[in-house]
């Protein structure tokens, strides 16, 4: 038997559902906004290969490029070029995908050229079906540096605000599931975050201290899966060892963490169980972790408890309440098919990592729902790429607008929700995130929203718009910072250097911070592959302190190619 390829090449639905996916990129403009085809199943019998592409050429106007207060704006005219472009290729031994956009901009007044990506790839191979497999993950993206940094629609505003995120993960692992339903897996990862932030204004606030991270993981699991009537059981060892380099005079932070844990579902019913599990936590903190974190308040027995459930053939549900790292917390996730076109998920969780760490962490998932995909594929059911693509395309989501880098460990509490409709001729999505950082020496709650609309309005024209807003409230204690000025970065060898002086420039860089950034605009098909398009979308950042406002209008247009 030959083997059978899709190219999407040839398969314009799908192509569009393609890019419609990476079209979803915190860097989305008109160029993304106007593709809206259906998206059409696909059907593997042996192999399938995949891809769709875009090219833009844009020019655009901003009033404040520098995202200063009034009186200090500058305005900048640039001219751009935006890739946009994804693939997906699947045989029985290989599941790979990677997207997403690569902007080349040139700032006319400053004469400086500037490159802006947000590209994510993640694959898994099949060494022994059954038993050995290794994941490969990686991604590429400017963020943040620091909660309180500036940002706005437009890509290019406020450069020194940002630096570039490069990461990647490899997995080799064994995974072997028994003819009872239990599944055994053995599991190392290591994953490492560089940030490259040269001419970046790059601390949590002013200074140049963020740092790059490597993570050691091991994993062992046990999951009795359907072996035991009415009951499941998953038996948990895991360990790990991280280290943030330290930048300049910032020291290094280290830790290590080890586990074991016990979770359970008891059925009531075939539709609802009792869920919860117990374990310990081993953490040692080194360096500048140890200053803040005590070994003893992290480490300690755990536990959560609540309630499973499936109430219907389109929907699940997991809550449990618990304690965990000396506080209780909230552990969930949800899922709501509302129709074939609309669908709601949700979670929680609580945990005790870096903010590079957890770039990292993103890929898990992904690769596991990039596996799942493909063999549902091979068994011959009829698929829709979107859910795929979009899971790929992880940092797209709501959940990553305005995510910034910045040191240290932090016991984190976060929830995240989202909503998403496609029909016919409106796409649409809203997406809520919350977040509180505790780092021991300063603490940081963020949360935010975000809202997208789109709609074919005739055969060749589509509108669509957005609005974004996310609240920082990043607060520290004065007195700790004047007794640890290193761990905030500040230079104690500087012959000026004056403790009090230094820690209140920088609690006159923090505090709370709104920042609301609205988009419209709309694209013209002028013919079956080629639109022109043109957007305007005004940021604005309020706080009770002045010296951390600004705002910006914005203005692009351009024409883009899809291939």
């Amino acid at each position: 038997m030959g083997k059978k390829k899709n190219r999407l090449a040839a398969t314009p639905h799908i192509k569009k559902a393609l890019l419609a996916g990476a079209s979803l990129g915190v860097f989305a403009t008109a160029s993304l906004a106007q593709v809206s085809a259906p998206d059409a199943p696909l059907k593997m019998q042996t192999d399938y290969f995949g891809y769709a592409a875009s090219a833009s050429a844009r020019v655009g106007y901003s009033d404040n490029i520098n995202l200063q207060r009034s009186g200090l704006a500058e305005d900048e005219f640039i001219m751009s070029t935006l890739f946009t472009g994804g693939a997906i290729a699947s045989t029985p031994r290989v599941t790979a995908i990677i997207l997403g956009d690569l902007d080349f901009s040139y700032l006319i007044n400053d004469s400086d050229f500037a490159v802006n990506q947000n590209i994510a790839a993640t694959s898994t191979f099949t060494g022994v079906e059954n038993w050995l497999y290794l994941d490969l993950s990686g991604s590429t993206s400017r963020q943040l540096l620091g909660d309180q940094a500036r940002f706005s629609g437009n890509i290019n505003a406020g450069r020194n605000q940002r630096a570039d995120v490069h990461s990647y993960s490899a997995s080799p692992y064994v995974f072997h599931e028994f003819s009872d339903g239990s599944t055994t897996e053995l599991r190392y990862r290591f994953s490492q975050v560089f940030v490259d932030e040269e001419g970046s204004l790059s601390s949590f606030f002013t200074g140049n201290s963020v740092s790059d991270s490597i993570t050691h993981e091991v994993l062992a699991q046990y999951d009795t899966g359907r072996k035991l009537d009415g009951m499941r059981v998953r038996l948990t060892g895991y360990g790990s060892d991280t280290t943030e380099d330290g930048v300049s005079i910032f020291p290094d932070i280290e830790y290590k963490q080890a586990f074991a844990s016990a979770d359970l579902q008891f059925a009531l019913t075939n539709r609802y169980a009792l869920s919860g599990g117990i374990g310990y936590d081993e953490v040692e903190t080194e360096g500048a972790a140890a200053q803040f974190f005590s070994d003893d308040n992290l480490s300690g027995f755990f536990w959560r408890a609540g309630i499973t459930g499936r109430p219907g053939p389109r929907s699940s549900f997991r809550i449990e309440y618990g304690e965990r790292y000396g506080d209780d917390f909230i552990d969930a996730s949800a899922r709501y098919q509302i129709s074939q076109r609309f669908v709601f998920t949700a979670g929680a969780n609580r945990t005790f990592r870096t903010r590079a760490q957890s770039v990292s962490s993103q890929f898990q998932t992904t690769q596991r729902e990039t596996l799942e995909f493909a063999d549902r594929l091979r068994e011959g059911q009829e698929l829709s790429a979107r859910s795929i693509i979009e899971a790929a395309n992880w940092y797209s989501s709501g959940r990553s607008f305005g995510n910034a880098q910045t040191n240290g460990v932090a016991v984190t509490n976060s929830a995240n929700a989202s909503l998403i409709g496609d029909f016919d001729l409106t796409e649409l999505s809203l997406n809520g995130f919350y977040s509180d950082d505790d780092f021991g020496y300063r603490q940081i709650e963020t949360y935010g929203a975000t809202l997208n609309l789109r709609r074919r309005m005739t055969r060749r024209v589509t509108g669509y718009g957005s609005v974004q807003y996310r609240r920082a409230d990043s607060a520290f204690d004065t007195a700790t910072c004047e007794a640890n000025p290193l761990i905030f970065g500040l230079d104690t060898m500087d012959p000026l250097f004056d403790p009090v002086t230094s820690c209140a420039s920088l609690a006159a860089q923090n505090g709370v911070t709104n920042t609301v950034i609205g988009q419209i605009g709309a694209s013209y098909r002028i013919y079956k592959n080629a639109s022109v398009f043109a957007e305007f979308s005004h940021t604005k950042r309020f706080s009770p302190n002045d010296l951390l406002e600004y705002d910006e209008n914005n203005i692009l247009a351009g024409i883009t190619v899809d291939f």
